[in-house]
């Protein structure tokens, strides 16, 4: 498209531009928490105002918590007044949610949660405001689920932004349909959300009520000025003659400026406009916008956009970061309503009902909202503690659950401690666990374990902890098989025993396990060989497999800068810490500039995979610490993303060094950088390699002439001593020690034959682990069991109880068609499918006592509600 301000004017005859006024909410940013409230809430009591005095003026609304609530705490007089304009839609909302997750990194439940809550607030509130828009502003487009995921939340047009300056080299539509991984279509719209705050762009001059002849010459330069500005950013890469022209910025009051709050003449300017140009100008709200939109014919994209996401999120403040709370906290709200749906189909007392774990949940979508890494040390701290505090409270709801669940509990009398298993997953599980566990009795020495039925399980003790007193066992954990039916549960009990003799390492420092091949050393793993495939794999010279390596950054955007150093320590000691029979852990560490790594290899009897725990203590740098696998072949790249996969082709990708300096182009400032959910899998189509991160974010990068695939750890900076950042939390600096676990797996074939997506689940939803305690209660009733999905390339998403019913979420993981049965709990009277919202929708399931089955498209969601 030309950006000559003379053809763009030509093109927009006939066009209408929709000049939408917005306050962009943050939850804070480069002010604290208590000035955006107020600032929120002068905002919309003035658009209320201007919607008295000019019934054409618009504006919109989003995130509740972080827009709404303000008003209505500090404007009780003026509610009516909202809900009518909103009823009306001169208020429009431009995103009905909660909060502003990015929806690339954001957990998958939370992200669904955050739509289907805040859409509830909405409608409660304002039964008729129009809620066909979906937005998320500020951040990266998303993944290519987002047409599916959007739909089913009951919006018709998606409105996304970043990159526009990739997108647009690209030649990504401005205005397009996008076909996403299931085949589901969806309007969608990308730009900025700011626009027309200042009077470069809007100059006084067009405030007369009438254009002088004298005056002719400013209105052309204005004209040639939006069109070579604004209105060119809206119509770049468009096929369409209805254009979104943001007209607002972060916390600006409703037509003034940026920073200066000056009064702005955009109505005039409307106004003048529709009476001298070809084009038309009208004030809308985002919904507006969709009911024009949607009767235009728009060119089709299909698949994936955004391999990319930004580069300025990259695990902030490491293992304090919100990046790795937000992982837990969604972890253990979709665990906790799972076991507590069980208990109480069963009729458990004392369990955490829906209201409840609403409540939870709303905690942990207040923690999801994005830009939340650069708020002031008040507001993190109150961020932090409350978020911590819902994950203790989501734990103890899940222990409550299954202890009344399986009414175990404890005796003075009885043969050994009970020692209870929660599989949050619907499959059958057989897999090595680890208990932590304490001995109380010094002269007894060491455990033996026995499984409900009274066999004795094969036990190796872990490293152990504390103090040992002499030798004698004080705490150590428990290593053994255990076997946990589908969401369910599996009882063990722990009794004394004589402690067994520790093994001796393993000759040479090389091990077989039955799967695999290694030799390790003073600088961790050298060498390994998958006995299936044959694949041998050597390390680098002074480096190793799975090398933790700092990579120091100069000056950049948001502190993204060119890397200026790869740092690793070139020799290191290690040694064994466990030597079977069940597991093998050799422990190594080096140090360099200060920094420490230290890190395990972990392999258990008969894996094919690997785990790497890496620790690293910084006593502070400027840069990013990246766990480095110099991979042995080259091959297709794959990762996962909520709720499907995407490939990953960095050849054809493009970053900012080649693209044109300004705003629109600060997100891709670091090379070979794509995003994943949990994994990343190379495959030459026979062989793979696999890389599951287990409590990591979700950036990495992977220079496909190199083979070098790396997944950033975390981001240490400078500490600010100047300017707004001087108030940011100091947690930014990264102090300390830092931990992430990681599985190396080896696979035949591609990502599916290794069921990727199942083994990432599996170590990223452990086997929970319950020590009941207290009285003995009632076992579950013999008609409540635990509930179990098949094919096991079906998810579960959520098991969650709702006001007259329970909620079942599933979605295939395979990218093929599915015939799905799930084994329910009980028996339910009626299943009906919705949309998340549980509208029905036209797909059908059947109900046969306690089977339910459904068929499901490749990448196909399903929301099933159940009744009883």
């Amino acid at each position: 498209m030309s950006a000559d301000p003379k053809v763009l004017r030509r093109q927009a005859a006939g066009g209408v531009f929709c000049i939408i006024p917005y306050n962009h909410p943050d939850f804070a940013w480069t002010h604290h928490r208590e000035w955006h409230e107020e600032r929120y809430a002068v905002s919309t009591a003035e658009a209320l105002d201007l919607m008295r005095e000019c019934p054409e003026f618009r504006f919109c609304v989003e995130p509740w918590i972080d827009h709404i609530e303000p008003f209505l705490e500090r404007c009780p007089d003026r509610i009516e007044e909202l809900r009518k304009r909103l009823n009306s839609g001169q208020m429009g909302v431009k995103a009905f949610t909660l909060t502003s997750p990015r929806p690339a990194t954001c957990a998958d439940e939370t992200f669904l949660r955050n739509m289907i809550l805040g859409r509830r607030r909405y409608r409660e509130f304002a039964p008729k405001a129009d809620l066909s828009v979906m937005a998320c502003p500020d951040v990266a487009i998303g993944h290519s689920q987002m047409p599916q995921v959007v739909r089913l939340a009951g919006a018709r047009l998606y409105r996304g932004w970043r990159s526009d300056s990739a997108f647009n080299y690209l030649k990504i539509p401005r205005e397009f349909i996008w076909r996403g991984l299931d085949g589901t279509e969806l309007i969608t719209s990308r730009g900025t959300y700011g626009g027309l705050v200042s009077t470069a762009s809007v100059p006084d001059d067009v405030a007369g009520c009438k254009m002088p002849e004298d005056m002719e010459a400013s209105w052309e330069e204005t004209v040639a000025r939006l069109f070579a500005t604004e209105l060119f950013r809206a119509m770049e890469c468009s096929h369409a003659k209805t254009w979104w022209v943001s007209q607002g910025m972060d916390d600006v009051r409703p037509l003034r400026s940026c920073v200066t709050d000056k009064v702005l003449p955009i109505i005039e300017l409307v106004r003048l406009w529709n009476e001298r140009e070809a084009s038309r100008m009208v004030l809308a709200t985002p919904n507006e916008f969709r009911a024009r939109i949607e009767k235009e014919k728009l060119p089709v994209w299909d698949g994936v956009i955004d391999q990319v996401d930004v580069a300025y999120n990259s695990g902030w403040h490491g293992r304090r970061g919100l990046w790795r709370l937000r992982q837990e906290l969604d972890a253990a709200a979709v665990i906790a309503e799972r076991a507590c749906a069980l208990a109480r189909l069963q009729g458990g007392k004392g369990v955490a009902d829906c209201a409840r774990l609403e409540a939870l949940w709303v905690e942990v979508v207040r923690a999801a909202s994005h830009a939340l890494q650069w708020i002031f040390e008040k507001d993190w701290e109150w961020l932090n503690s409350k978020a911590r505090n819902t994950l203790r409270e989501l734990r103890e709801e899940t222990a409550k659950a299954v202890t009344v669940l399986f009414g175990t509990g404890r005796t003075c009398a009885e043969t050994g401690r009970p020692l209870v298993l929660f599989n949050p997953l619907p499959y059958p599980r057989d897999e090595l666990v680890e208990v932590p566990w304490v001995q109380p009795r010094l002269d007894v020495g060491g455990h033996r374990v026995w499984d409900a039925d009274g066999n004795e399980v094969a036990l190796q003790l872990g490293e152990l902890v504390g103090e040992s007193w002499g030798g004698r066992i004080v705490e150590a954990p428990l290593v053994f098989a255990a076997q946990v039916p589908a969401l369910g549960c599996a009882v063990y009990r722990v009794g004394d025993a004589p402690v067994a003799e520790r093994p001796a390492p393993p000759p040479k420092d090389t091990l077989e396990n039955g799967a695999l091949r290694l030799r390790v050393g003073g600088r961790g793993l050298q060498e390994v060989m998958d006995l299936a495939s044959g694949l041998k794999w050597r390390a680098p010279l002074a480096s190793c497999i799975g090398d933790c390596r700092l990579h120091e950054m100069g000056p950049g955007v948001l502190h993204v800068g060119p890397i200026t150093g790869e740092l690793s320590g070139q020799t290191g000691q290690g040694k064994w810490v466990l030597a079977g029979p069940c597991r093998w852990v050799y422990r190594w560490e080096c140090a360099f500039h200060g920094q420490r790594v230290r890190q395990d290899v972990i392999v258990d009897k008969d894996a094919r995979y690997i785990d790497f725990v890496t620790r690293v203590f910084c006593p502070g740098a400027n840069g990013f610490f990246a766990l480095c696998f110099d991979l042995p072949f080259r091959g297709k790249l794959d990762v996962d993303i909520p709720f499907g996969v995407e490939p990953r082709n960095l050849e054809d990708e493009v970053y900012a060094s080649t693209l044109p300096e300004g705003f629109q182009n600060i997100e891709r400032h670091r090379d070979h950088q794509f995003w994943a959910r949990s994994w990343a899998s190379v495959s030459d189509g026979k062989r793979g390699v696999a890389l599951i991160t287990v409590d990591g974010d979700k950036y990495w990068t992977y220079d496909p002439a190199t083979g070098r695939l790396r997944h950033i750890l975390f981001t240490p900076l400078n500490d600010a001593e100047s300017g707004w950042e001087a108030w940011v939390t100091k947690d930014r600096l990264a102090l300390g020690w830092h931990e992430f676990r990681h599985r190396l797996v080896f696979h035949d074939g591609d990502w599916k034959a290794a069921d990727l997506c199942g083994a990432s689940d599996r170590v990223r939803l452990p086997l929970q682990v319950v020590k009941p305690l207290g009285a003995r209660g009632k076992r579950a009733a013999p008609a409540v069991s635990g509930l179990q999905v098949t094919p096991e390339s079906v998810r579960l998403s959520a098991f969650h109880e709702v006001p007259g019913g329970f909620v079942l979420r599933v979605y295939e993981s395979k990218g093929e068609t599915a015939k799905v049965r799930v084994e329910l709990p009980c028996a339910f009277s009626r299943a009906v499918r919705t949309d998340f919202n549980l509208e029905p929708v036209k797909e059908k399931v059947k109900l046969a006592d306690r089977a339910l089955t459904l068929t499901l498209r490749r990448w196909e969601i399903a929301t099933v509600l159940l009744t009883r």
